[in-house]
């Protein structure tokens, strides 16, 4: 299926030839199309769903693109653009097929992902993300900073009363060590991340 925001993305990146966050893009979509912002109730799904139309549209555009014209659309994390190479060049470059965002474009060009994608898998999709984020090396040293046994790992009281304890004395408004006060505060997002 088609994706009919293309055409708008085309021309906001065309509006935008130094690039254009995905951010930024998103806004001037919803601002054009308002059903952008009725996708789903829950909040986090909303984003979701509304991350991916972003992406299968740039993932379609950046195929069609490179196949009809021989124009390269960069797709990162934080930017996304159109790159015109010079006609010499064009002999480098492959299709999506074959570069190294393949997975990542299937994915997103997957209308199955979107349909079967629901509010639970969404939060399964957060939780995966978050304790990818801290490896259970980082949140031993954050039990060591706040002071608790490994057994308190999954203990999200636990953690809440000792932190509050700690960051109490630690606090730069009583006298504490601002440097102490940041590193008790890291370590308590660490483990409460992770455990959401």
């Amino acid at each position: 299926m088609r994706n009919p925001l293309i055409p708008d993305i085309l021309a906001f990146l065309r509006d935008h030839p130094e690039g254009i966050e995905e951010y930024d893009l998103l806004k001037a979509l919803k601002a054009k199309h308002p059903m952008l912002s009725k996708l789903a109730e829950d909040q986090n799904l909303l984003l979701f769903r509304q991350h991916f139309l972003i992406m299968n549209a740039l993932y379609q555009l950046k195929n069609s693109l490179w196949v009809e014209e021989q124009i390269t659309l960069n797709i990162t994390g934080m930017r996304v653009n159109l790159q015109y190479a010079p006609p010499e060049a064009t002999s480098d470059c492959t299709t999506l097929s074959d570069s190294h965002d393949a997975k990542l474009g299937a994915y997103y060009m997957d209308w199955d992902e979107y349909v079967n994608t629901d509010k639970d898998a969404v939060e399964q999709l957060l939780q995966s993300f978050y304790n990818g984020i801290a490896t259970i090396d980082e949140r031993k040293d954050a039990l060591k900073t706040l002071a608790l046994h490994v057994d308190f790992i999954d203990d999200k009281d636990a953690i809440k009363r000792q932190y509050r304890k700690l960051a109490r004395d630690a606090h730069p408004d009583r006298g504490g060590d601002p440097e102490r006060f940041i590193s008790l505060r890291q370590a308590y997002e660490c483990l409460m991340h992770a455990l959401i």
